[in-house]
């Protein structure tokens, strides 16, 4: 549910931003609304943690991988929100991280759907490598951003831009420390039967 919900977050966060409109917070109330959901299903995941002895893994690791992907929410969440506070129209600037952004969501939920009960080593090895390819690519895009920014010579816009460059390139970051948990997981239960 949660890999899910950060998907259709995810997509409606880089939908919104080609569509951009600073007069329009509809963008920034979903971004709020999502937020306030995975807020709600990472709290469930924890109830249900200490309520069960048996987990399907490690629960270090479950642990870690629900709160990296509540982090992603509040990272995207909070992306949104400086975008407005600052009334930061440069989403070109930003679109690229945004789909960046997306396509590791979709990825990590291609990872924990084939963790179930391990079945899937191979693809969820996939899906990892994928997202850190992402966010190799995403390193890239924040500095040409930011080397962009810079020849405008605009003080003020250089800093409302390179702060939200910021947060969705952290996005990323997060993404991948949830492939490395899911990678770790997948890793150390495929070699005990």
């Amino acid at each position: 549910q949660v890999a899910d919900k950060l998907v259709a977050m995810s997509k409606e966060f880089h939908e919104g931003l080609k569509d951009f409109d600073l007069n329009d917070e509809t963008l920034l109330n979903k971004m709020s609304d999502y937020e306030h959901e995975m807020d709600d299903l990472t709290h469930e995941i924890f109830v249900q943690l200490g309520e069960n002895f048996i987990t399907p893994f490690d629960r270090e690791d479950i642990n870690y991988l629900t709160s990296g992907l509540d982090d992603i929410a509040d990272y995207i969440y909070a992306s949104a929100k400086y975008i407005y506070l600052y009334k930061s129209p440069e989403v070109k600037e930003y679109s690229e991280l945004s789909l960046l952004i997306y396509k590791s969501c979709v990825e990590i939920q291609n990872a924990i759907k084939n963790l179930k009960e391990f079945a899937n080593p191979k693809e969820v090895k996939e899906a990892c490598i994928k997202i850190n390819s992402y966010e190799n690519i995403a390193d890239d895009v924040l500095s040409q951003g930011i080397v962009d920014v810079f020849e405008s010579n605009d003080p003020i816009k250089i800093i409302k831009v390179k702060s939200v460059l910021e947060y969705l390139e952290i996005v990323t970051d997060k993404a991948e420390d949830v492939a490395n948990t899911d990678r770790k997981s997948t890793r150390l239960n495929s070699s005990h039967p």
